[in-house]
C-alpha cells in the first residue's frame, strides 16, 4: 500500500523536472567554485595557476564525475515511475537536499597529495570526510529510493515491471549499498591520510562492471 495520496500524470512530470533542474543548480555551483581563479600575473604562465589550482580543479573534475554517475542511476530509476506517494517524494527531496549541500564541502576539500606539508594534511581532514560521507549520504538515499519502488510495484509503470523485477533479481540490486559503502570506506581513510579517498573511489570502476543492470528489453508490439 502507498504512503499518503498518489500522484501521477502533470505533478510527476513537475517532480522529475524539479529534480533534474536541482542538480543542474548544483552542478553550475560546482563551477562557479572556478571562477574565482585568477588568471596567469606577470611572470605566469597558465600551467602555474593550473598547477597552483590543481587541487580545486581536480575536486571539481571528480565531483562532476561522480554527480554524472548517481544522477545516471536516479534517472534510470525514475524513468519507470508512473505515480509517486509521499514517501517517494521526501525520499526524492532528501537526495536533492544532498546535491544542494555538496558544493560547500566540495569547495573546502582539495583532494591532492601534491605541495601538501603536515599542516595542510591536517586542516584537510575534515573537510576530506565530510566530502565523502556528504556522497555516501546521496548513495544511501538513492538505494532507499529505489527499495521503496521494489515494495511498491503500482508506481511503476506495468510495461516496466518485468525489467523493474529482474533488476532486483539480479546483482545490480546491489549496486547502491556498494556505491554508499565505497564513500563510507573512502571518508575512512581520508581519516588517516586526507587523500587516499580518491583512490578508493576506483572500486567504483570494478563495482559498475561487475553490479551492471540488465539490458533494458523492449517489449514486442501487439
Amino acid at each position: 500500500m502507498a504512503w499518503g495520496p498518489v500522484r501521477s500524470g502533470r505533478s510527476l512530470d513537475r517532480l522529475i523536472n524539479f529534480s533534474d533542474a536541482v542538480v543542474a543548480v548544483a552542478i553550475t555551483l560546482l563551477a562557479l567554485q572556478l571562477v574565482d581563479i585568477a588568471g596567469p600575473q606577470q611572470g605566469q604562465t597558465m600551467l602555474d595557476v593550473l598547477s597552483a589550482n590543481w587541487g580545486q580543479i581536480q575536486t571539481f573534475v571528480l565531483t562532476f564525475i561522480v554527480v554524472a554517475i548517481m544522477w545516471s542511476v536516479h534517472n534510470r530509476i525514475v524513468n519507470h515511475l508512473i505515480a509517486y506517494d509521499s514517501a517517494l517524494f521526501w525520499l526524492i527531496m532528501l537526495w536533492l537536499l544532498g546535491f544542494v549541500f555538496l558544493p560547500w564541502p566540495s569547495r573546502l576539500y582539495e583532494g591532492t597529495p601534491f605541495a601538501a606539508d603536515a599542516d595542510r594534511a591536517n586542516e584537510m581532514t575534515g573537510p576530506a570526510m565530510m566530502y565523502w560521507l556528504t556522497l555516501a549520504y546521496i548513495s544511501f538515499i538513492g538505494a532507499a529510493t529505489a527499495r521503496h519502488m521494489t515494495k511498491h510495484p503500482e508506481l511503476i509503470a506495468p510495461k516496466d515491471r518485468p525489467y523493474w523485477d529482474a533488476m532486483q533479481q539480479s546483482r545490480a540490486r546491489w549496486r547502491g549499498s556498494a556505491y554508499t559503502s565505497v564513500f563510507i570506506l573512502a571518508a575512512v581513510a581520508s581519516y588517516f591520510v586526507f587523500y587516499l579517498g580518491n583512490f578508493v573511489l576506483l572500486l567504483l570502476i570494478p563495482i559498475s562492471i561487475i553490479l551492471k543492470p540488465p539490458p533494458i528489453v523492449e517489449p514486442d508490439p501487439e
